[in-house]
């Protein structure tokens, strides 16, 4: 059985940002160095904020870079489906090998969501200080 991973607790709005993001990017034919070096920031910078193992995410500075390189008009650009639920969630992923091209397994590894739980709390500390106990 896969090993099943939790993130600390994040808010909906920088998880859907990350995925839509993400979306963007694809569909530009984008590597993450790519996005990375269009942001003009450190190579690997697009790939630790698109992990869910990772700290790093995207902030407010990097929403005005963002807006420039997609070409968007607004910041609502960036949540085609509208803006998301004030809520702060936990991610339940499991890792799984990223594909070659042959389509045989890499030993790089992807994370895949397996739920994702709403969970109460004014802030994040306060949320993960409780999933500490």
């Amino acid at each position: 059985m896969q090993q099943i991973f939790e993130t600390s607790a994040i808010f909906r709005i920088e998880y859907e940002l990350i995925i839509n993001i993400q979306d963007f990017r694809e569909k530009r034919g984008w590597s993450q160095r790519v996005l990375s070096a269009k942001m003009r920031l450190a190579e690997a910078f697009v790939g630790k904020c698109e992990s869910l193992d990772q700290p790093e995410k995207y902030n407010l500075r990097h929403l005005g870079i963002l807006k420039e390189v997609f070409g968007f008009k607004s910041l609502d650009d960036f949540f085609p489906d509208g803006i998301p639920n004030d809520e702060q969630i936990i991610i339940w992923y499991k890792k799984v090998p990223k594909k070659k091209a042959d389509g045989s397994d890499s030993k790089l590894m992807d994370n895949v969501v397996v739920e994702i739980i709403v969970v109460d709390g004014e802030t994040k500390a306060e949320v993960n200080k409780e999933n500490k106990r």
